[in-house]
């Protein structure tokens, strides 16, 4: 069996990988596929799992997955507030590839046994997916004045991910200017309100990170061409 293993921050993230993202990899699988999502874990002592992470959380599950001899490993990580001990960090969103290229150049010099590795951090956070169309905030909302705050967010952008990630701009923090939003409680319903289609259309880099394992799943035999 092929085991691919999604590495996650937190339970949001990881009720849209359960709900979502498993879902639709398995429509396309070749062969025999696991497919997990896994909380990184934050306290190996407690076995705490999700919550702020640092590299070496993730380094730590890593090497812990690839010593399970997992086929693929790959990353859901937030731009927003990435720890500064990540190889190549910056505070430039513009530039995140950067960052997934020295993590994976980091892992590839460090763990001997490494599998097939995907890096992927978020631009800029979580909830830009949210932003994809009005759909989810529609059905969250049903005050007028908010549902044209958020209007006016999504038709500032050119796609969601470009909603900058300031202390001030990121994503979630321009939700909770507008209304009381809960990331735990409201995004899993609203991200499968606005579908993975309409996600998929809007946010080029999902978009792009979601086809690299839709493809590796569907082509099992040609793992080393990725």
């Amino acid at each position: 069996m092929s085991r691919l293993v999604i590495l996650v921050e937190g339970d949001s993230e990881l009720s849209f990988m359960q709900r979502q993202i498993i879902p639709a990899l398995y429509s396309r699988c070749v062969g025999n596929w696991s497919i997990e999502p896994c909380k990184i874990i934050s306290n190996v002592k407690l076995h705490k799992k999700g919550g702020n992470i640092s590299y070496d959380y993730l380094f730590n599950d890593v090497s812990r997955f690839s010593a399970q001899k997992c086929t693929v490993i790959t990353t859901f990580l937030d731009f927003f507030r990435l720890p500064s001990n990540f190889p190549g960090f910056t505070s430039n969103g513009c530039v995140v590839d950067v960052v997934e290229e020295e993590m994976k150049s980091d892992l590839e010099a460090r763990i001997s046994n490494l599998p097939l590795f995907i890096p992927y951090i978020q631009k800029y956070e979580f909830e830009a997916l949210l932003f994809s169309n009005m759909d989810g905030f529609n059905y969250l909302l049903d005050d007028d004045e908010q549902l044209s705050l958020i209007k006016n967010i999504i038709d500032e952008f050119p796609t969601p991910e470009d909603i900058n990630g300031g202390q001030a701009t990121a994503p979630s923090k321009r939700l909770l200017s507008i209304f009381n939003y809960n990331k735990v409680a409201d995004s899993a319903d609203m991200l499968e309100i606005i579908g993975l289609d309409a996600i998929y259309s809007r946010c080029p880099r999902f978009s792009k990170w979601f086809d690299k394992l839709a493809d590796i799943v569907a082509q099992s035999d040609r793992l080393t061409a990725f």
